[in-house]
């Protein structure tokens, strides 16, 4: 017999198991299944080698607006209160304090830091401190040993510092789910999805399984099955890989750079390891994989499925593949992981901004780290959109999560709930949501969603 629940998740990344935390916790549903492809928790990006471990405020992203800013800065105290009810030895494991600092290097870079530092950045993160160089030699010092005298520099100094293990985040979400009577099927790929008359039937190896309302929170694949089942044809998906070099801990906390105006990526960084204290990681390099999931074979033929191939997706293309920021990031990116030269040039194009006295010989290139993020290429705008995206259509939803898709896992269920509850006859203990969670502003969120829902 087939089973039918309430609500079926499809992925146990951290958006997935998010979900399953809040929704056995704050709503009355009876019953709730977790669909993996793989055998484990967390099995792609989530994990703590496949990302930087940063949980994001917006108060040093140079590419956020206020309003940006504003929404990370919420959505990332969520993970902050839930960290709080975890024991002493869980949380440690999971988060950690960290200095966290973004870094202008020449007279554009530190220019575009003075106007960021504005009185209304500052009145939305007070704790934010302009530092100069000599603030940086005491705080940071080998951010100038080694630095010409000349050179202009500055940085802004966040309190707002926390490095993050997603993937034991995205564990501990999944065995409270548990304890609350979520079932989790690992192993059990989603084959195709076909709507009933209540709900929809997930079709996998291991069986059918019906549920009255499914959620993709499947990465990559949250758009390619969206495409399969005709929603949304006005997006695809863009790939994004990043890579990370090793290095002795030369850092005492994160120390991010200057974001080219207007591109989703993130500038090469350097960050301390929450799993390794004796090493500093760089990165992420930028590669275009033709695939949906890191070293993973055989997911090229799917993110092809992703694209409409259509006048409106090459004129896209187009303009991101040339875009002057972008085709200057690809050459020097694609060199990068090289042996030989690659790290002697990402030393001297990238690591020496950060840490001017560090040498090739001390990096080295490891290819176990880094992960595949889904930019969102927007076919209305003709170019990158920016964050994260959801599809809803007819008890279904898909979930797409770039970075900072991790930081606003908890956000991201929070609205997902919401939003369930004001299609199906589910109540939700608001109350408590927001005791444990922070405050959430319901009313004005279900009348967006009630303006906005396909039913």
């Amino acid at each position: 017999m087939e089973d039918y629940y309430d609500l079926i998740i499809i992925g146990a990344g951290i958006t997935g198991s998010a979900l399953a935390y809040v929704a056995s916790r704050y709503s009355d549903m009876k019953s709730i299944l977790v669909l993996e492809k793989y055998g484990k928790v967390a099995p792609l990006n989530s994990d703590s080698t496949n990302n930087s471990q940063t949980l994001h405020f917006g108060d040093i992203e140079t590419n956020y607006t206020l309003e940006e800013a504003a929404h990370t800065k919420a959505s990332a105290e969520r993970v902050l209160y839930y960290s709080k009810m975890l024991s002493v030895s869980e949380r440690s494991k999971i988060i950690s304090p960290v200095q966290k600092m973004v870094l202008g290097v020449g007279p554009e870079e530190v220019k575009r830091l003075e106007k960021i530092y504005s009185p209304e950045m500052r009145k939305l993160f007070p704790g934010l401190k302009k530092l100069g160089r000599k603030e940086l030699q005491k705080i940071e010092p080998n951010t100038i040993k080694g630095r010409d005298p000349d050179e202009e520099v500055s940085a802004l100094l966040s309190d707002k510092g926390y490095m993050v293990n997603f993937g034991l985040l995205a564990k501990s979400f999944h065995e409270k789910a548990k304890k609350a009577g979520v079932k989790t099927i690992f192993n059990c790929p989603c084959i195709n999805v076909n709507p009933i008359e209540d709900g929809h039937e997930v079709v996998t190896p291991r069986g059918n399984f019906k549920g009255r309302f499914v959620i993709f929170a499947a990465g990559t694949y949250s758009l390619y099955f969206a495409k399969k089942l005709g929603y949304d044809k006005n997006l695809s998906i863009f790939s994004v890989g990043g890579g990370f070099y090793i290095a002795p801990r030369v850092l005492k906390g994160k120390v991010y750079r200057v974001q080219a105006g207007g591109i989703p990526f993130a500038a090469i960084h350097g960050d301390p390891d929450i799993t390794n204290p004796k090493v500093t990681r760089f990165g992420p390099t930028v590669s275009f994989p033709l695939a949906l999931e890191v070293r993973k074979g055989g997911t090229t033929l799917d993110y092809l499925k992703t694209f409409d191939f259509d006048i409106p997706t090459i004129q896209s293309l187009f303009n991101i593949l040339f875009n002057k920021d972008i085709l200057r990031i690809m050459r020097r990116n694609a060199v990068y992981p090289m042996p030989l030269f690659g790290k002697n040039l990402f030393i001297k194009n990238e690591v020496s901004k950060i840490v001017p006295s560090l040498t090739a010989d001390k990096i080295y290139f490891d290819k176990s780290v880094g992960g595949i993020r889904p930019q969102i290429i927007d076919e209305n705008k003709r170019f990158l959109s920016m964050g994260a995206s959801k599809i809803r259509g007819n008890n279904i939803m898909f979930n797409i999560t770039p970075s900072p898709g991790a930081t606003s896992s908890l956000q991201s269920a929070m609205d997902d709930i919401v939003y369930i509850s004001t299609l199906l006859d589910i109540k939700l203990d608001e109350e408590r949501m927001e005791r444990e969670l922070g405050r959430f502003d319901y009313k004005h969120l279900k009348e967006k969603i009630n303006g906005h829902k396909q039913i």
